[in-house]
């Protein structure tokens, strides 16, 4: 084109900007953008679109919003797209108060909130973990007159499964189909995760009997779901059951089907068919990820191999992936379990200066394994410590603290313990305090 002296023009560049972003070429795509304002081609609209695409589907807030800046300086207006660009990225990464304030911007700049609008403020607020919130959008659409189609009621769905809310996810499906809406294969994948989350399992293995005997119509996202829900809910023979039943319909198990048999098969302990998965995995072209890894370095915790649960975890810092806080509390859980507490104090240093902050099950590790060796003075330390912190206890942290003196035989202690709870805890509810005393007396 260029060899005829045919200059490029918006369009050109717009084209061949989305395609690079589609095909994953960030760098091609970014050079496209400058290239064309180097030339004097002023971007329109849809380039700039397509850019806020690009960085928000990467994560790259700063470089959206500079987009979304320049966009508005240059003299365009954000349309549609453009806000619901920004929702959907904002809500894919649980950014809940950017959500809102977007949301307020769009009204601001007279947006009247479309139903594609509403479904992505749904789904928005569901995957920041706001329900509420997300069923209050969903009320709030239904009082402005704009009926629900499919993708709404998926959203709300996906929703109430992230909250474990089956019996609502039930009531919505039921809805459903009394408005002719037909449900499809997303909307059953969700009341599957609904049950799932709920520890519904007889629920749950209901549908599923319902999609094997075709009362649902089969479909590969569904058996794909029914090994995550599977794996999750610890069902092994089902688990492998679905996924056998998914390569038998010559389907390639993505990524995350395959870490959700990798993940099952480490909490068995089944350490052969965990590295037969992972194997099946490199074959197929996928890079290992930070969840993979987690559940290898999961299997090898559980099997009181902490060498080599370390050894994966420098592994991916060596491959330039950056652990996670369940990527650090594995190792420390490993130690813990061993009584290795200068190893998983090591670790746990590690962690902060990472920039991670250690939440309720890293000082739970710590608790309840000073407990475990009777290091009472130390384990009452650490849960000052971690409410000092700014992070609550929860049952596990006094349970492990209380069954450990009973293990010992010494009860005394241990109601002793409860009794000045409340100088470490000012906070602790009445109840569990209760519930506490009783089980000291079920012991």
């Amino acid at each position: 084109m260029m060899e005829k002296g045919v200059s490029p023009d918006v369009f050109t560049y717009t084209t061949l900007l989305s395609g690079f972003e589609r095909a994953g070429k960030d760098e091609l795509a970014v050079n496209i953008f400058e290239e064309m304002k180097m030339k004097g081609c002023k971007p329109n609209l849809c380039t700039y679109n397509a850019l806020i695409k690009l960085h928000g589907n990467r994560a790259k807030f700063v470089e959206m919003m500079g987009v979304f800046d320049e966009l508005r300086s240059s003299g365009c207006e954000p349309d549609i797209v453009t806000w619901n660009t920004l929702l959907a990225v904002f809500g894919q990464n649980g950014k809940h108060s950017e959500v809102s304030e977007v949301f307020k911007e769009m009204k601001r700049a007279g947006f009247v909130p479309e139903r594609d609008t509403f479904n992505t403020l749904i789904s928005a607020y569901s995957r920041c973990g706001e329900f509420d919130q997300a069923m209050m959008i969903y009320r709030r659409m239904i009082t402005s007159g704009i009926g629900p189609d499919l993708s709404t009621y998926n959203a709300v769905l996906a929703a109430l499964a992230r909250g474990g809310l089956w019996k609502q996810a039930e009531t919505i499906l039921a809805e459903m189909n009394d408005g002719r809406c037909k449900p499809n294969e997303l909307t059953y994948c969700s009341l599957l995760h609904s049950y799932a989350n709920a520890k519904e399992i007889d629920r749950m293995c209901a549908l599923a009997n319902d999609i094997y005997s075709g009362v649902i119509p089969l479909h590969n996202v569904l058996l794909k779901t029914l090994v995550l829900v599977n794996s999750k809910s610890n069902l092994l023979v089902e688990a492998e059951y679905a996924f056998l039943e998914l390569r038998k319909r010559g389907c390639s198990p993505d990524i995350i089907t395959l870490n959700a048999m990798i993940s099952i098969y480490g909490r068995r302990q089944m350490v052969a068919k965990a590295h037969e998965i992972l194997n099946c995995m490199k074959d197929r072209g996928f890079t290992p990820s930070l969840t993979t890894y987690n559940s290898l370095m999961n299997m090898y915790s559980r099997l009181g191999n902490c060498t080599r649960s370390e050894e994966i975890l420098r592994e991916i810092q060596a491959k330039g992936v950056k652990p996670d806080i369940i990527s650090y509390n594995t190792v420390i859980t490993a130690y813990g379990k061993k009584g290795q507490m200068k190893e998983a104090s090591k670790i746990f240093s590690e962690m902060m200066a990472s920039g991670l902050s250690p939440d309720v099950v890293t000082y739970n590790t710590f608790i309840s394994s000073y407990a475990s060796n009777s290091m009472f003075v130390e384990a009452a330390d650490v849960v000052r410590y971690m409410i000092k912190s700014g992070c609550r206890p929860n049952e596990n942290t006094y349970n492990s603290i209380v069954d450990a003196y009973c293990k010992l035989g010494r009860r005394e202690e241990a109601n002793a313990f409860i009794h000045n709870l409340r100088k470490i805890d000012p906070h602790i509810p009445k109840d569990e305090e209760s519930r506490l005393s009783e089980r000291i007396l079920r012991s």
